[in-house]
C-alpha cells in the first residue's frame, strides 16, 4: 500500500473515531470521500499558520454533513485544530460543529449543511476572485490568483439553488472554480436511481463547464491529476465527477444505511486491521504522521510571501493597493450617504443611496433578479443574475465571505424564493444587503401573488437580521449608512410609491435607536400612532382630522423594530408615551405589534391575501384610509 493510500485510510479511521466519540455524525461520506479531501488539500495553496490570508485558495464543503472528515484532514495538514479538539466534535461550546460554521481564522471559509448552498457560495467566492483579479491585477503583478474548491454530493447537485448558481458559473467563465462531485449514487432514503435519472455530466457540459470523470475515486493520485487538469482551463469552471462508495470499508458500504451510521469501536478496529494501521484510537502510524508533517510544511509561508508581494504592489499602484486593502484589513469605513429635499418614492430613494454607497467603497457590489428596472437597485456595474432569486442570494453570500458588501434585490413577495440563503447570511453574520420593494399592495392590479402581507413579519423572525422599513428619503439615507458602516446582514423594504409629503425636519435621523418621535401635538398626547414605511405617511395624513376632534397625538416612526427592542427602557418609554393607548399601523401581518399596543390599543394591518384591484379600492377594502384610521384611533382614546 502506498503512503498516499495509507494516509487516506488514516483520515477515514480518524473521522469515524471522531464520530464514534460524539456518538453522532455521518460516517458514510467520511469513509467514501476521504481520498477526495486528501487530494484537494494536498493541491490547495493555503497557509496553515495563517489560515485567513487573503489570496488563499478557498474551500466550501457543500456536503457539510461530512464535517468530521474535514476537521480530521485540517488537523493532519497542520491547521490549528489540536488532536484533542477532535474529541469535542458536536459538543456544546466547541468550534467543531456538526456542520461547518464559518471560522476563517481556523480555515473554515463558509457555513454549510443545507445541501446546495455551498455550491452556490463557492460560485460567489469564485466570482469575487474573478472580479478582484480583473480590477486589480496588473502586468507582472497578479496579486489575486487563487482557486475556489467545492466538494458536493448527489444531494447538492440536485438542489435548485446549485443548479441556478452553476448555470451562472458557466456563463461567467469562472475557470478558477473546481467542484469535486462525490458521486456515490446513494441518497438518505435509498439509491439515487429512485429519485433521479439525470446525466449530470451532460447538464454541466451544457452549462459551459469542463467535466472530468474520475472512475476510481479511492485512488488519491488520480484525483490529484484531475485537479491539475482542471487548473489548465482558461474559460470554464470544472466539475470532477468522483465515483465513490458511500461507507467505504464498513458493513453498510454502498447502501443508504451508511449515510448517518455511527460505527462501533469493534468495527473501527476491524477497519484498522483491514488497512494495516497498527496505531490505536486517535493515534497515527509513524510513517503516516511523518508524511503529513511534510505535507503540512508545504502549507506554510504563503501568507508572508504574498504580503511581501502586496507591499511591492502597493508601492507601485498606490490607489489600487489602498482599495484592495479594504477587502481584508478588517477596518470598517465611513459612508457619506445623504438625502436632499426631494420627495421621491422609497425605491427611487434606495437607488440614490445605493449609488452613493457604491461610490464610497469598491466593496459594494451586487445585482438583482432581473427586476433592477423596477426595484431601482442598480448602480451601473451590477451583476445580472437573471430570474434566479435563490442562487442570487447564495452567490451574494459567497461574495460577502470574500470581503464584498454585496447586495441583491427582488420584490418583497418573492423573498420566499431566497429565504434559506438569507437565513445563512444572518447565521454567518456576513454583510449582504437585501433590497425588497413593492411592499404591501405593491402594484395592486397585479393581484395577491404579488402582494406581500406575511413577509415583513416572517423576515423579522430571523435572528441577527435587521429589517428596515424607512418612511422617507432621510430614513433611507440613514438606513443605508447604518447598514454599510456596520457591515451587517440586513433587509430594506421599500415602497413602490409612497412619497412622504409632510414638512417635518427629520434630516438627522437617529436610525440606531430603531424608532423615534416624528410628530407631537402641542399638548400631551392622548394616543400614540406607531407606524413603519409608507404607513408613517398615512398616520401623518390623519393628524389634522384627529386634532380637529380634540385628540392630541404622537406619531412614532419605527424603521427597525429589532434595533428599538435593544434600547434601554428609559428610551423606549420616551418614545412610546406611557399611559396612553397605542395604535399600530402597518400594511402587513399585525401579530408583532401586540407587544406594543397591549389590551387598550388597536392594530391596522393587512392579514389576508389581497385582490386584483385599483389602489384606491384596495385601500378601502383593507381599511388603509385616513377616515378608517381616524375612526380606529378615536375608538381607543379615553374621552
Amino acid at each position: 500500500m502506498s503512503i498516499e493510500n495509507k494516509a487516506v485510510n488514516t483520515l477515514r479511521v480518524m473521522s469515524v473515531e471522531v464520530i464514534n466519540n460524539a456518538n453522532s455524525g455521518h460516517s458514510g461520506i467520511a469513509l467514501g470521500a476521504a481520498a477526495i479531501m486528501y487530494a484537494m488539500y494536498k493541491s490547495m495553496r493555503v497557509d496553515n499558520k495563517n489560515p485567513n490570508w487573503f489570496n488563499r485558495d478557498r474551500f466550501v464543503f457543500s456536503a457539510g454533513h461530512g464535517s468530521a472528515l474535514m476537521y480530521s484532514a485540517m488537523h493532519m495538514f497542520g491547521f490549528p485544530i489540536p488532536r484533542d479538539e477532535l474529541k469535542t466534535f458536536r459538543q456544546m461550546g466547541a468550534r467543531l460543529h456538526g456542520h461547518p460554521e464559518v471560522l476563517p481564522e481556523l480555515g473554515i471559509d463558509a457555513s454549510t449543511g443545507p445541501l446546495g448552498q455551498g455550491v452556490a457560495m463557492a460560485v460567489g467566492l469564485a466570482l469575487a476572485e474573478q472580479k478582484l483579479g480583473k480590477t486589480y491585477n496588473r502586468d507582472k503583478h497578479e496579486i489575486i490568483d487563487h482557486y475556489t474548491y467545492c466538494i458536493a454530493g448527489d444531494g447538492c447537485i440536485m438542489e435548485g439553488v446549485a443548479i441556478e448558481a452553476c448555470s451562472l458559473a458557466g456563463k461567467w467563465k469562472l475557470n478558477k472554480l473546481i467542484m469535486l462531485y462525490d458521486a456515490n449514487d446513494v441518497t438518505l432514503d435509498g439509491p439515487l436511481c429512485d429519485s433521479d435519472s439525470e446525466d449530470v455530466a451532460m447538464r454541466f457540459t451544457a452549462n459551459g463547464w469542463n467535466v472530468i470523470v474520475c472512475k476510481n475515486a479511492n485512488e488519491p493520485t488520480s484525483i490529484e491529476q484531475a485537479i491539475q487538469m482542471a487548473k489548465q482551463s482558461v474559460d470554464k469552471p470544472t466539475l470532477i465527477i468522483c465515483k465513490t462508495n458511500i461507507g467505504y470499508g464498513a458493513s453498510a458500504e454502498g447502501t443508504h444505511k451508511a449515510h448517518g451510521q455511527v460505527l462501533s469501536k469493534d468495527e473501527i478496529v476491524e477497519l484498522r486491521q483491514k488497512w494495516a494501521l497498527v496505531s490505536e484510537n486517535f493515534d497515527v502510524d509513524a510513517d503516516v504522521e511523518e508524511h503529513f508533517v511534510e505535507l503540512a510544511k508545504e502549507k506554510t509561508g504563503h501568507h508572508d510571501k504574498w504580503m511581501k508581494d502586496f507591499g511591492n504592489y502597493k508601492k507601485k499602484f498606490k490607489r489600487e493597493g489602498l482599495e484592495l486593502e479594504q477587502f481584508f484589513s478588517g477596518v470598517k469605513g465611513k459612508f457619506n450617504i445623504v438625502a436632499d429635499d426631494k420627495r421621491i418614492a422609497m425605491r427611487d430613494a434606495g437607488q440614490v443611496m445605493l449609488k452613493q454607497a457604491a461610490g464610497t467603497s469598491p466593496r459594494v457590489w451586487g445585482g438583482s433578479a432581473d427586476v433592477a428596472s423596477t426595484t431601482k437597485a442598480f448602480v451601473g456595474n451590477d451583476i445580472s443574475f437573471g430570474i434566479r432569486e435563490h442562487g442570487m442570494a447564495a452567490i451574494c453570500n459567497g461574495l460577502a465571505l470574500h470581503g464584498f458588501m454585496s447586495y441583491c434585490s427582488t420584490f418583497l413577495s418573492f423573498s420566499d424564493y431566497l429565504r434559506p440563503s438569507l437565513r445563512l447570511s444572518a447565521l454567518m453574520g456576513v454583510p449582504v444587503h437585501y433590497m425588497f420593494t413593492h411592499d404591501g399592495f405593491g402594484n395592486p392590479p397585479d393581484g395577491p401573488t404579488h402582494q406581500a402581507n406575511e413577509h415583513i413579519a416572517s423576515l423579522r423572525l430571523v435572528p441577527s437580521l435587521h429589517v428596515f422599513r424607512p418612511c422617507n428619503a432621510y430614513e433611507v439615507a440613514a438606513t443605508y449608512k447604518y447598514i454599510y458602516e456596520n457591515e451587517i446582514p440586513a433587509v430594506t423594504i421599500l415602497s413602490r410609491g409612497g412619497e412622504f409629503k409632510h414638512e417635518i425636519n427629520i434630516k438627522n435621523v437617529d436610525i440606531e435607536k430603531g424608532a423615534y418621535v416624528i410628530y407631537q401635538s402641542k399638548n400631551a398626547p392622548k394616543v400614540t400612532m406607531l407606524a413603519t414605511g409608507a404607513e408613517v405617511g398615512l398616520a401623518m395624513d390623519s393628524v389634522k382630522m384627529l386634532e380637529d376632534q380634540g385628540i392630541d397625538v404622537r406619531v412614532v416612526s419605527m424603521p427597525c423594530e429589532s434595533l428599538f427592542a435593544k434600547q434601554e427602557k428609559e428610551y423606549k418609554d420616551s418614545v412610546i408615551a406611557l399611559n396612553v393607548p397605542v395604535v399600530a399601523v402597518e400594511m402587513g401581518r399585525g401579530d408583532m405589534w401586540y407587544k406594543y399596543v397591549g389590551r387598550d390599543g388597536a392594530i391596522l394591518s393587512f392579514n389576508e391575501f389581497g385582490h386584483s384591484a385599483t389602489e384606491g379600492d384596495m385601500k378601502k377594502h383593507t381599511g388603509f384610509t385616513v377616515e378608517n384610521l381616524v375612526n380606529i384611533v378615536s375608538s381607543v382614546v379615553k374621552k
